[in-house]
């Protein structure tokens, strides 16, 4: 299938706010009432969306599992399970039995063993982990990240030179003209957030400069709430870096009623910048999946193996295995794909390119290609924005390729 995709220039010169639903009164993690295999997952706040779609899923499953998701951030997670450090922060979980609510529930006595860490980098990119010769890494769905403004903002593209003055300075001694003031250049610890880890290797940034002001509880939804109440006095001040799952449902245009700008991104050596998808208004991911938007990567799942590099746990080879689709049938790949969609993530089966590294300057003009096994880029199109120029195959066969999903794909 084919990509198109249009170009933004940049120039550099020197949704309704995703909030909980009610939370119930806290019971025990390991003790719900709603039965399944206990898995505790722990770690970057932007996957929060992916873990919720998957976890009504995995509830539902023969063998239902029940995910626990404890918010810390990437690299806080990673020191959780490479120091197996019990961890006694409240939990999430969902009811998938009532709309998929969320619940919050209390850490056993002692505390909770982190069985799977959740990051948005690779395990090297935060500082003093090392992940063990029993640990691995099962790379899942394609993170999606993007630099927003309030919504009534009059920029539309950031450069990469112009982000590392923002993010390097703080609006002292170098400055861009436009994101000058520290106070409403929102960022999170790169110590323990994978997004602005990676947003440092994106800039050729050293973690340890970054340069803003954190707000609230320094997690992706306080990015967001603040850019967006900077719009009201200072529209254009603020900048932020939330993942695409927390910038798409609340991006101008959708249905939220309070929503942010996702800016274009030029690359460092590109001649101009690339949104996320083909156009500011469309939800296909075109410029991630061929490469010409840089800022993305696989969202990692971390846990201990046996001799063989399989996960120890069984519960958490099962759980994984709808992200690494690793012995998955048909009908459950199909519903990873629509939670995939759902959450704003891209599925790697919907990808043409591929980072084995973490995302670096000028990364956009030489990406690695990808040639997925079991395609499924039709599919993901259709679901995501309603149409595909795909060959429907409705009866399960093709002049040419193979069906998959109703559509016909290359191989």
């Amino acid at each position: 299938m084919r990509l198109t995709s249009k170009c933004v220039a940049a120039v550099f010169t020197g949704g309704a706010i995703m909030t909980a639903s009610s939370i119930a009164g806290a019971v025990t993690c390991d003790a719900t009432g709603l039965g399944g295999t206990v898995i505790y997952v722990a770690g970057s706040s932007a996957a929060k969306p992916m873990l919720k779609q998957v976890s009504a899923t995995l509830a539902t499953q023969n063998t239902p599992i029940r995910i626990i998701y404890i918010s810390l951030g990437s690299c806080a997670g990673l020191t959780d399970i490479t120091t197996n450090t019990k961890e006694a922060t409240t939990g999430t979980y969902w009811d998938e039995t009532n709309g998929n609510a969320e619940l919050s529930c209390d850490e056993p006595t002692g505390g909770a063993t982190v069985d799977v860490a959740v990051s948005d980098v690779f395990a090297t990119s935060c500082s003093n982990i090392t992940l063990g010769a029993n640990q691995k890494d099962f790379p899942g769905s394609v993170q999606v990240f993007s630099f927003i403004v309030p919504q009534h903002s009059k920029q539309n593209v950031i450069s990469q030179e112009a982000a590392f003055v923002v993010y390097g300075w703080g609006g002292q001694t170098n400055v861009v003209d436009t994101w000058s003031d520290l106070t409403y250049i929102y960022k999170r610890d790169p110590s323990k957030s994978g997004t602005y880890s990676m947003l440092a290797k994106l800039l050729n940034l050293d973690p340890n400069k970054e340069k803003g002001t954190i707000p609230g509880a320094g997690k992706t939804p306080d990015i967001l709430n603040a850019v967006y109440a900077a719009d009201a006095a200072n529209p254009d001040k603020a900048i932020g870096v939330v993942s695409e799952d927390y910038a798409d449902a609340n991006r101008v245009g959708s249905s939220s009623t309070t929503p942010v700008k996702i800016l274009a991104y030029q690359d460092h050596g590109s001649t101009c910048g690339y949104y996320p998808d083909s156009t500011k208004n469309a939800y296909d991911k075109a410029n991630v999946r061929s490469g010409l938007y840089p800022f993305w990567g696989p969202i990692h799942f971390i846990t201990n193996v046996d001799n063989s590099q399989n996960p120890s746990n069984a519960s958490v080879a099962a759980m994984l295995a709808f992200f690494t689709r690793n012995g998955l049938d048909d009908t459950n790949k199909k519903k990873m794909i629509d939670n995939e969609v759902a959450a704003y993530t891209v599925p790697q089966c919907a990808m043409h390119v591929q980072h084995t590294a973490e995302t670096s300057p000028g990364i956009s003009l030489t990406p690695a290609a990808y040639d997925p096994p079991e395609p499924c880029g039709c599919y993901y199109e259709y679901k995501a924005t309603g149409s595909t120029s795909c060959t429907a195959c409705p009866g399960g066969t093709c002049n040419s390729g193979v069906c998959r999903y109703g559509y016909c794909e290359a191989k």
